[in-house]
C-alpha cells in the first residue's frame, strides 16, 4: 500500500465499514473509477474484503470492508515497547547467567516460529525457506550467490529489528542465533546494515553447527 489515497480509503472503509462504493465516492469526492482503482489494490494486498448481499429488484449488492489483516497491521508499532523490555533485560537484570539464560529461551522462542517450516537436506533449500517465510512477514530476505563463497548466503535488505539494533547490537547476535537454530548449521554475520553495507548477510560456516551457549556478553 505505497499510495497515501489508498490509505485514506483503507482508514474509511476501518472506521465506517462496510461501506459500497458510492457511499466511498461520496466521503472521498472522487470519481467511481478511482475508487474502484483503489479498492482493487487493497483487495489485492488483501486488506480489504468485498461482501455481497441482496438488494432492491433483485441486484445484488457490494459492500466492502476491512479484512482481518488489515485491522492486525494498522496501528501496531511494537518498536518502542521492544526497545524498552529489551533495555530492561540487559541493563536491570544484573545476574549474568539469568541474561544468558532469558536470550537463549528468547532465541528458542522465534526459532519455534519458523523451523517447523524449514525442512529438507538441501542447504538452499532450506535458505529459500526461510528467506520465503521472513518475506511473508514483511523482511524483504533473499537466497544470494556471491562468487567468492562456495554457499549460498541469506541476505537481508530490511531489518525486522531495526530500531533495537541502532540502540544495542546484541539483536544481530540473538537474529543470527535464531537463524542457526532453523537452519540446524552455524552462522556469521558477514557484512552488517548496521556498519552501512547494503544488506545484512549471514554466512554459513564450514562445518555443521555445533550447539553452543550464548555469547558471555550476554
Amino acid at each position: 500500500m505505497s499510495e497515501s489515497s489508498d490509505r485514506a480509503l483503507l482508514d474509511l472503509i476501518r472506521r465506517a465499514g462496510p461501506l459500497t462504493i458510492s457511499e466511498m465516492v461520496r466521503d472521498q469526492g472522487v470519481t467511481s473509477t478511482a475508487v474502484r482503482n483503489r479498492l482493487s489494490r487493497l483487495i489485492e494486498a488483501g486488506l480489504v474484503e468485498r461482501e455481497t448481499k441482496p438488494g432492491s429488484r433483485g441486484r445484488p449488492r457490494h459492500a466492502y470492508q476491512a479484512s482481518d489483516l488489515a485491522r492486525r497491521r494498522l496501528g501496531q508499532n511494537y518498536a518502542e515497547l521492544a526497545v524498552v523490555l529489551w533495555d530492561e533485560m540487559m541493563t536491570t537484570v544484573a545476574d549474568r547467567r539469568l541474561r544468558r539464560l532469558l536470550f537463549a529461551r528468547i532465541t528458542e522462542r522465534l526459532a519455534d516460529l519458523y523451523r517447523r517450516e524449514v525442512s529438507g537436506p538441501e542447504w538452499e533449500g532450506r535458505l529459500v525457506q526461510l528467506s520465503n517465510l521472513l518475506h511473508d512477514r514483511g523482511v524483504d530476505a533473499e537466497v544470494a550467490h556471491d562468487g567468492l563463497q562456495a554457499l549460498p548466503v541469506l541476505r537481508q535488505h530490511s531489518c525486522p529489528y531495526y530500531q533495537l539494533a541502532e540502540v544495542d547490537r546484541a539483536i544481530c547476535a540473538l537474529e543470527r542465533k535464531m537463524f542457526e537454530k532453523i537452519l540446524g548449521r552455524g552462522l556469521r554475520i558477514s557484512q552488517c546494515r548496521l556498519d552501512g553495507d547494503r544488506s545484512c548477510d549471514f554466512q554459513a560456516k564450514p562445518s555443521p553447527m555445533v550447539v553452543v551457549e550464548p555469547a558471555a556478553a550476554f
